[in-house]
């Protein structure tokens, strides 16, 4: 019996050491394991962290999202708004341009109306212009002598005679300072001079003439005689600006009964 039990004890001292050996692998795996749920705590506390400030972070998103959602509401109301606001700008804006075009079209009317009636007042004028030009042209004659006052003998060699003593000029067309007659209007005109030879042994030549050119002529040769008259006229048709007058080659004489004349008038208009 000893001997089975101290085989017994053997054996138990052998399991009381397999168990303390367990027990150790127990222990170092529980402190292993120790090390590991702290390790896990320390990490679950950093996560948790972690999470807490992404937790804040998202709050804040969600603060900033809401935040631009309801400005992204309001800008798509202003939009909204803006655009309706657009259209009916757009609208009033066609009208306004119908509006214009119509006023356009008016004022583009209008002005050709105004056109027409000053092209017709000016029309009107210039009708009212030449028909009192007509009427101050009808009113055309002239007639005057050679002396003012007292009597003698001018002489000239192939130059005007200055009529100085004017009897009626209507229209002032002749001018006594040249002794030339000048056409304000185109037409039929009429002239006539006399010249009276007296005193004198040398002849005595009158020509009438238009611009340059000689016309009619008269004249006397003295062969002793103490008196003598001549006359001439003429119908001629002129220009405005035509001039004519009357020359002379010799003397002619004139007294106080105007014996020496130069006479014209407007026949009718052309």
């Amino acid at each position: 019996m000893v001997v089975e039990q101290k085989v017994e004890l053997r054996h138990l001292k052998s399991r009381v050491t397999a168990a303390e050996s367990l027990v150790d692998a127990l222990e170092k795996e529980n402190t292993a394991m120790e090390a590991r749920m702290t390790a896990a705590e320390s990490l679950a506390e950093e996560l948790q962290m972690e999470n807490d400030a992404q937790a804040t972070e998202l709050a804040v998103a969600q603060l900033e999202l809401s935040s631009l959602q309801i400005r992204l509401t309001v800008s798509e109301e202003r939009v909204e708004e803006l655009e309706k606001q657009q259209e009916v700008q757009a609208t009033e804006l066609a009208v306004a341009q119908q509006e214009l075009s119509t006023l356009e079209l008016r004022l583009t009317v209008s002005e050709g109306l105004i056109m027409e009636l000053e092209q017709q007042q000016e029309g009107q004028e210039m009708d009212i212009q030449e028909l009192q030009n007509t009427n101050i042209v009808r009113k055309l004659a002239f007639s005057a002598s050679l002396l003012t006052s007292g009597q003698g003998n001018t002489e000239k060699e192939d130059a005007p005679l200055l009529y100085k003593n004017v009897f009626t000029n209507i229209g002032n067309h002749y001018n006594l300072d040249t002794g030339y007659f000048t056409a304000p209007a185109r037409g039929v005109y009429y002239f006539r001079f006399t010249g009276h030879l007296a005193h004198s042994d040398i002849s005595m030549i009158m020509k009438m003439f238009m611009n340059e050119d000689l016309i009619v002529t008269s004249g006397h040769h003295n062969y002793g005689s103490n008196y003598a008259d001549v006359s001439n006229g003429v119908v001629l048709q002129l220009e405005v600006g035509d001039v004519v007058s009357v020359q002379l080659r010799g003397k002619v004489w004139d007294d106080h009964y105007h014996r020496t004349t130069f006479s014209g008038f407007l026949l009718f208009s052309l």
